[in-house]
């Protein structure tokens, strides 16, 4: 069993137990103002080393050369001089021979060509209707009224007048059948997607050479896209045997496939 300790060294114990925790306490308090004055200090030795590690680079940069780049010089080019030696003399020039002009070039007129009138047609003597004269013949020609004595009884020639030849007779023709080259139209796109269908009755003339002369739309379909790609077609494609001139009708239809 443990012994009742005194009351007196129980206070002493308490007593100096607090003292060993207030010396504790001041130490540490102690410690930590010592760090925070040390801190500023830090912070001022690191700058200043780090400046001077930036001064010892650039003067290291300046002390140690290297190769720095240089502008293209611009080289002269070369000149060849060469000394002529020139004398002066008094002798006249030799005169150069001045080459002949080519016989082709066109002349001009003289200034002194005479002036060529040309003559007028002989005037035709003619008389006045009168009971002499038995009936009146017109007269297309320069005339003169004289007396009918003196009238001329020559025939005043009239030019005869050439018929023109008559348009041939339009034959039909059945569509990719029969003589020549008669290639399909292209289908226009825009009837195409507008499902625009019809027959285009198309009459054409053929020359001696076998090619198209003319060609319109007989019969056209109530589409004008339609109507004019059969017509280019027809004018610029389609081939004939040479032969007489001659004509066709022809019926081109114009058919979606469903």
């Amino acid at each position: 069993m443990r012994r009742a300790q005194p009351a007196e060294e129980l206070s002493q114990t308490i007593e100096s137990r607090s003292c060993y925790t207030s010396l504790r306490l001041s130490s540490v308090v102690m410690a930590d103002k010592n760090d925070k004055k040390e801190e500023p200090l830090l912070m001022a030795a690191g700058t200043l080393a780090v400046w001077l590690f930036c001064v010892a680079i650039g003067a290291t940069g300046l002390v140690i050369s290297y190769a720095r780049p240089r502008p293209l010089e611009k080289v002269a080019p070369v000149l060849n001089a060469e000394l002529l030696n020139v004398e002066l003399s008094e002798e006249p020039l030799a005169s150069t021979p001045t080459p002949p002009l080519p016989m082709d070039l066109a002349q001009p007129p003289p200034l002194n060509q005479p002036v060529v009138t040309p003559q007028a047609p002989p005037m035709l003597a003619v008389a006045e209707p009168s009971p002499q004269i038995a009936f009146a013949v017109p007269v297309a020609a320069p005339a003169k009224i004289v007396p009918a004595s003196q009238a001329s009884f020559r025939t005043v020639e009239v030019p005869a007048v050439v018929p023109a030849p008559a348009a041939p007779t339009p034959q039909p023709l059945t569509f990719g059948q029969g003589e020549g080259k008669q290639p399909a139209p292209e289908y226009p796109r825009q009837s195409l997607r507008e499902g625009q269908e019809g027959t285009v009755v198309v009459r054409l003339t053929v020359g001696e050479s076998g090619r198209v002369m003319a060609a319109d739309a007989a019969t056209p379909s109530p589409w004008p896209l339609l109507n004019d790609a059969a017509l280019r077609v027809v004018r610029s494609r389609w081939r004939f045997a040479a032969g007489t001139l001659r004509a066709y009708e022809v019926a081109i239809r114009f058919t979606l496939s469903k």
